[in-house]
């Protein structure tokens, strides 16, 4: 009798109990979790590009030119016309303060963003340098990417699927009852994220004069993406 009580008993985490649909016949509920790691492969950059001057339109047309500058040298990192997308070009006025926050205008601003995939990771410092050189005012973001991210998601929830049935059976077997079939898969999730580790200026490289502020050349290839699933399980238990 003592068994058959234990057996009764849900093992599973609250947050599962809640969210998980349950039979009335023994059962255990379990979450299998797995983690994929790999390195990075590509890299998604967002540029911004800024130009102040009296006039408008002499704010626009150097935002301009140092656009087309970069365009006419992706070709040499393989960027093609696919992997480039800009969005609108921004001019307003270019508002200053002075000490007790009066505003007053300073001529015009112009301001553009671009967002670049580069798919040969090795060439990013060296593309770093080339957008910086055409003019470029800001590195807002650089994302490491994995061009095969649907792969390493499916591999991860495989393994979360084998890893719930072994939590399964080494459960069951601790109360000498074997694991049965599957009542209910609730639910899974699959996600992945990328870490900068040491490097936290990695995210954003400001100009200021003739100033970079960046980290050093390559470091930006250590780094890894997590590729994380999960699923709740319930199992009918049979006993022995």
């Amino acid at each position: 009798m003592m068994l058959k009580s234990l057996l009764l008993l849900v093992l599973c985490t609250s947050s599962v109990m809640a969210a998980t649909s349950l039979p009335d016949n023994r059962h255990i509920v379990v979450k299998g979790e797995a983690v994929v790691r790999t390195a990075p492969d590509m890299a998604n950059i967002t540029l911004e590009f800024e130009s102040v001057k009296a006039e408008s339109l002499q704010a626009k047309q150097q935002v301009d030119t140092q656009v087309n500058k970069l365009l006419a040298g992706l070709s040499n990192f393989s960027i093609d016309e696919k992997s480039i997308s800009a969005g609108r070009i921004f001019v307003e006025p270019n508002m200053r303060y002075d000490e007790n926050d009066n505003p007053a205008k300073d001529g015009f601003r112009a301001t553009r963003k671009l967002k670049v995939s580069l798919k040969q990771l090795s060439l990013l410092d060296g593309f770093l340098n080339f957008a910086l050189k055409v003019g470029v005012n800001q590195i807002e973001q650089i994302q490491l990417l994995s061009t095969k991210a649907s792969d390493y998601e499916q591999v991860a929830l495989n393994k979360a699927v084998v890893n719930a049935k072994q939590q399964g059976s080494s459960l069951a077997s601790a109360f000498e009852a074997k694991l049965g079939r599957v009542y209910s898969i609730q639910s899974q999730e699959v996600g992945s994220h990328f870490g900068y580790g040491s490097n936290n200026n990695i995210e954003q490289i400001m100009v200021t004069g003739s100033r970079i502020n960046a980290v050093p050349e390559g470091k930006y290839l250590q780094e890894s993406i997590t590729f994380r699933a999960s699923v709740n399980v319930v199992f009918d238990l049979l006993l022995e």
